[in-house]
């Protein structure tokens, strides 16, 4: 997940969920490998599966709720977040109680832009299930994406405090630590991050954009590079790499990478904002000025969290005691 990738995933971590199985009995016996494709909700046939499974009349009322959950994980997987949306909306309805929905519904609606409801899904998913890791992560690229950097680091730490040997927190609250600007407890987590996950590009990336906020531009691209030789499809790596390119004064590649970002299809809100930044660099960069209604959007959509931060402070101080920032007044922030 560079700054990306969204929310994280639920038990096997987040987008892609584990569906619930549904329960067999000897009425559902003839219908084996509709229920395997529906509870295996990521196969292409998985959503029609669910639908064969739910219309046959053989699976009893009260497991409904499963046959929307998992169908509406289906869904997800195709891209189809409307539809994904409406079958966890129905299994809410048909149990309640059911906490993961809650959980799963949160992660489409963030998706589609509706961040509140999200956050009150999470709520929900809190109040039924307990305190999770997972909850509180995603919490916190709520309050990321709205701005609220303080907030966002808050859940981290209790993420943290959860799940302490989980690395992808670790690399969301380097980024978070970096939107803040304080750099040396960003690299420290990158760093940990990358040494504890060899093998997840979201850790490389992380570690490249806190060592290009640093300006240390040869290591961000040793960096970037390794996150994309593990995962090439990764629109805000792209972007980052240009921006990295740029900032050497080597153009052409910089216009490169940015096009290939603007390749690369994500519903993810990172990997949206990125593309938005390379839109803008290429417009630059080719010389090609954007429609004035374009850049107002643009510019609305893809303001940066810490451009959205409230303005209680412009200076920050971070308390290695505590595991915390604190505003402070600027003339007093190097002290």
């Amino acid at each position: 997940m560079s700054r990306s990738a969204g929310f994280s995933k639920h038990r096997r971590r987040f987008y892609f969920a584990c569906a619930i199985c549904l329960l067999a009995s000897p009425a559902l016996a003839g219908m084996t490998q509709d229920l395997a494709d529906c509870t295996a909700a990521d196969r292409k046939t998985s959503a029609d599966a669910c639908t064969r499974v739910m219309k046959s009349g053989r699976l009893p009322n009260e497991q409904i709720y499963i046959g929307h959950y998992n169908r509406g994980w289906a869904y997800y997987h195709q891209g189809a977040y409307d539809q994904a949306l409406a079958d966890f909306d129905k299994s809410v309805s048909n149990n309640p109680a059911y906490a993961d929905t809650y959980l799963s519904r949160a992660v489409v609606q963030h998706v589609l832009g509706a961040r509140d409801q999200s956050l009150a899904d999470l709520d929900r998913y809190l109040e039924k299930k307990g305190d999770t890791a997972e909850a509180h992560t995603n919490r916190a690229r709520i309050f990321r994406h709205r701005g609220e950097l303080d907030r966002a680091f808050s859940e981290l730490q209790r993420a943290a405090s959860l799940d302490p040997g989980d690395a992808k927190i670790i690399t969301q609250r380097a980024i978070v630590l970096s939107d803040l600007g304080e750099a040396d407890p960003a690299r420290m987590d990158a760093d940990k991050a990358a040494s504890a996950n060899a093998d997840e590009p979201a850790a490389f990336y992380a570690r490249a954009l806190v060592k290009f906020r640093a300006g240390d531009l040869d290591a961000a691209t040793a960096d970037i590079d390794v996150a994309l030789k593990l995962k090439e499809r990764q629109a805000t790596a792209h972007a980052l790499k240009g921006e990295i390119e740029e900032k050497k004064g080597a153009n052409d590649a910089a216009v490169a990478s940015y096009r290939r970002s603007l390749e690369i299809t994500s519903k993810s809100l990172d990997a949206y904002v990125a593309q938005e930044k390379a839109r803008s660099r290429l417009a630059v960069l080719e010389g090609k000025p954007r429609p004035a209604a374009e850049v107002a959007a643009a510019a609305a959509a893809s303001r940066s969290p810490a451009a959205q931060s409230p303005a209680t402070s412009d200076c920050r101080r971070f308390i290695p005691e505590a595991k915390t920032t604190v505003a402070v007044e600027c003339e007093n922030a190097s002290n």
